[in-house]
């Protein structure tokens, strides 16, 4: 019996070690723990940080926000660490620009992309931010007056629609900017093996969730939303010069751009963007739901994007190459897309698709768009999908399976003309594309079906009657 006796205290105190050791390693770190207030009048910043080191130090787990309303400046993640937003937990921007400066010399930051997060992380490995709660940065704006038509370039990128604009006598010089403090909600750079899942993101005053060269990222089941009218520079995501990254099951619905691939140069230096998987998405944007550029100082290469539904965005995809990286190996597959003309300052004519080459700057090339193929597409728009090579020409593009359904324009100042434009495109092949007009409703500026120049064709003859006006 004795024996029997010392054996089984011997296996308690066995388990009991195994327990204390996990929680030692993976425990949960209550921010109310270390003194976090459920109180928008009272910053917790450095109640949240202790308990982010805490976590670290303990050799990782979770932090957990629990339910209640919360003010905050900058939060610095450690590696190892998940931030947990529970039910009902909302964590606030501070209005303080000096809440968002502190960080700088507490953590050792050097990242100079934004100066202003709510939640950041700097060279950290196995890190999340994950729960039902929010993220709500408070963003403020006001109206102001941009130059006027006469300071903007006609061969710009919003040069046509500026001329245009002045042509219908449209106000094109009401714009809005960001009244600092502008911090963005996530900004992480440098980091590996990142998780960011359910959260809602609301009114982020910068680019939502910022992630720059980062590697093994997963995105999942995410809402953000920013106000439509307003929040420009407030993307939703935007993946910068990482590898690797797979976002699914999102839900982003805001100002400027929705969706967004970056390779941006900071102190010199600018990261490809390879290896992305999107799927699962809904996407709606006043400027673009889903683009990759305009920032494109290194390249974009094997990514692949799948049922998605695009919804009332500006723009639907987008390629905007202008620094010198270039676009290849690209699919977009099974898609929905429905676009509107958004107010005139945003970005857009309600085209679905617009990719472009235009060079900026003094670099010694734009860049190239090349090896992109679009297939199964249903796209509903007030303007029409557009492939421009203006600085450079895009090369073997395939588009197989799209419709567009080409509807009058809600706006005075008329953009709409053709169905499908390219114009310096090597290697264009066309398979089963059609234009279908609204007949009913026709606009005076519609022209043809298909308008081609200088295109060299992977096919004699892509599109059956090509070369006949086709107008309405």
């Amino acid at each position: 019996m004795q024996k029997i006796k010392t054996g089984f205290l011997a296996i308690c105190t066995f388990l009991l070690s195994i327990a204390c050791a996990q929680a030692a390693v993976g425990g949960v770190y209550n921010i109310l723990d270390y003194g976090a207030v459920s109180d928008t009048t009272r910053l917790s910043t450095r109640d949240i940080q202790q308990a982010v080191d805490a976590c670290a130090a303990a050799g990782g787990g979770r932090v957990l926000v629990p339910a209640g309303n919360y003010l905050s400046g900058t939060v610095m993640l450690r590696s190892g660490v998940e931030l947990h937003l529970a039910v009902g937990a909302t964590l606030y921007a501070s209005r303080n620009v000096a809440d968002f400066k502190l960080h700088q010399q507490s953590s050792g930051a050097t990242d100079k992309a934004e100066t202003e997060m709510l939640i950041g992380a700097t060279d950290a490995t196995n890190i999340a931010v994950t729960g039902l709660g929010r993220l709500h940065c408070r963003a403020v704006r006001e109206a102001y007056q941009r130059k006027p038509a006469t300071d903007v370039p006609a061969d710009s990128v919003t040069g046509r629609e500026v001329a245009n604009a002045v042509r219908y006598g449209v106000d094109y010089r009401t714009k809005y900017r960001r009244v600092p403090p502008s911090p963005c909600a996530i900004h992480f750079t440098g980091c590996t093996q990142v998780h960011i899942s359910d959260i809602q993101v609301v009114e982020s005053a910068f680019w939502s969730v910022h992630l720059r060269n980062c590697e093994r990222v997963f995105v999942n089941g995410i809402y953000i939303t920013s106000n439509p009218h307003n929040s420009v520079n407030s993307d939703g995501l935007d993946i910068d010069g990482c590898r690797h990254v797979m976002v699914s099951n999102c839900r982003i619905d805001t100002g400027d751009d929705a969706l967004c691939l970056k390779t941006i140069r900071i102190d010199g230096e600018a990261y490809p963007c390879r290896y992305i998987t999107i799927t699962n998405c809904i996407l709606t944007s006043s400027s673009a739901a889903l683009k990759i550029g305009t920032e494109s100082h290194a390249d974009f290469e094997y990514i692949t994007v799948s049922n998605c539904v695009i919804d009332r965005a500006n723009r639907g995809l987008n390629m905007i190459v202008r620094d010198g990286g270039v676009v290849r190996n690209v699919l977009f597959s099974d898609l929905l897309i429905r676009t509107v003309r958004k107010e005139t300052f945003w970005w857009g004519n309600g085209d679905p698709i617009w990719f472009t080459i235009q060079k900026r700057g003094d670099v010694p090339s734009a860049g190239g768009i090349e090896h992109v193929v679009l297939r199964n597409i249903i796209a509903h728009g007030l303007s029409g999908i557009r492939m421009e090579g203006f600085s450079e020409r895009l090369k073997d593009i395939r588009l197989d399976g799209v419709q567009l359904f080409m509807e009058p324009e809600d706006a005075v100042d008329k953009r709409s003309c053709h169905g499908f434009l390219f114009h310096g495109v090597d290697g264009l092949r066309l398979e089963d594309c059609e234009v279908e007009w609204d007949r009913e409703h026709p606009e005076p500026t519609w022209g043809k079906d298909f308008e081609f120049r200088q295109v060299v064709f992977k096919t004699a003859k892509p599109v059956p009657g090509y070369d006949e006006e086709s107008k309405l």
